[in-house]
């Protein structure tokens, strides 16, 4: 049965493709004709020896009966009831293949649509998330992750991060100050400074961008609890620097073995700390905030899911190209099943066409052999009745 072609697939028809030649057309031919150019030669050396030794001369030719003539039309005969052996066995074998190609088909076509279909899914999503953020919370990505260039991303965080690192510069030598009776060295003085200051900052960073998630995803009672929490403790941590860094401030300096005044002399206890605390929180609230702008987890999301698309574009294909060529050579076998009549007639006629060349080769050979004018004459006879007879 012929599979019916269907026009060329559109967006919206994910079980439609378009047919494409196989790269191998389905071939079951279990006969094939025989190689009637070498049989012509050898029939008119047969005809040239059966004239040199006597078997076949021009009074045989007059009474129009030519022994080989017998031969040859029962080797056709033969060669017929092959071909129609032959050909049966084809068409057994090529239904077995349709209907195993039909199998293949139908799962091709299964996998071609579910790639199809998770590409339709995600291909909305991802463009639903290609409209840039304009405010925290709307589920969109930022620009910048959109444009998928990197000089932006330099652009728009190089200063936020030169800000950063400005801050833990300055934070290094006032908490050297402040821990300098903690370290056994200098090194480890330094050392010390240098955990402290990035944890001050780095700490409120990592806030910030916990923050941006829960205005991206939202969250439950007890994450927005947490939250509020873990601000509490950390404002407690930064009272806590404060007062050490007031007490660095208002104590006596020892140099040289010899105590002078403190380095805040003259300044009172409580506006020092207000001071001090107005500055820690304000370095917290930059680097969260910072935090808070740098992390967009949408920009996450929309690299994972143009990744997913990628990979799901390229399924796609691979099982479309698939179904395609299964689909294309389900038709090349439906149309070998189709044609088993054409293909038997047109093999009998060539059948019949190259008999009757092997049996005028035959005859050139005779006459080759016998070299008589008369027995050329009569075998044009014989060739012309034979091409006049009913059925050649």
């Amino acid at each position: 049965m012929r599979l019916s072609r269907r026009r060329p697939t559109q967006p919206d028809e994910p079980a439609q493709v378009i047919r494409v030649a196989p790269a191998v057309a389905y071939d079951g031919d279990l006969y094939h004709l025989p190689d009637w150019t070498a049989r012509r030669d050898a029939e008119r050396e047969l005809g040239r020896r059966h004239a040199a030794d006597g078997q076949i001369d021009t009074l045989t030719l007059q009474t129009g009966s030519v022994p080989r003539f017998h031969e040859l039309e029962d080797e056709r005969l033969g060669e017929l009831a092959r071909i129609e052996d032959l050909t049966e066995r084809e068409l057994r074998q090529a239904r077995a293949a349709l209907e195993g190609q039909k199998i293949r088909l139908a799962e091709s076509q299964r996998a071609f649509a579910a790639a199809r279909a998770a590409l339709d899914d995600t291909r909305p999503r991802v463009a639903e998330l290609e409209q840039p953020s304009r405010r925290p919370g709307d589920g969109r990505p930022s620009s910048i992750a959109i444009s998928g260039s990197r000089w932006p991303v330099v652009r728009r965080w190089l200063p936020a991060a030169l800000l950063l690192l400005l801050l833990v510069i300055v934070e290094v030598p006032i908490l050297y100050q402040v821990i300098l009776d903690w370290g056994d060295s200098v090194a480890m003085t330094a050392l010390l400074a240098a955990g402290a200051a990035l944890i001050m900052l780095v700490a409120p960073h990592m806030y910030g961008r916990a923050f941006r998630s829960w205005q991206e995803h939202g969250g439950s009672a007890k994450g927005r609890w947490l939250l509020i929490g873990v601000a509490l403790v950390w404002l407690g941590f930064i009272v806590a620097v404060a007062v050490l860094r007031r007490d660095a401030l208002v104590r006596p300096l020892v140099v040289d073995g010899e105590e002078i005044g403190p380095t805040a002399e003259g300044a009172g206890t409580l506006p020092t700390m207000v001071l001090l605390l107005a500055l820690l929180i304000a370095t917290a609230l930059i680097a969260a905030d910072l935090g808070r702008r740098m992390h967009n987890p949408n920009d996450r999301t929309l690299r994972e899911l143009r990744a997913k698309l990628d990979a799901e574009s390229r399924a796609f294909a691979t099982a479309q190209g698939v179904y395609q060529q299964d689909a294309g050579y389900a038709e090349s076998i439906a149309q070998y099943v189709e044609s088993v009549d054409r293909r038997l007639a047109g093999r009998t006629r060539q059948l019949d066409r190259g008999f009757d060349s092997l049996a005028t080769a035959y005859l050139g050979g005779v006459v080759e052999g016998l070299r008589d004018p008369e027995a050329a004459s009569w075998a044009e006879r014989i060739v012309a009745r034979r091409r006049a007879a009913p059925g050649r």
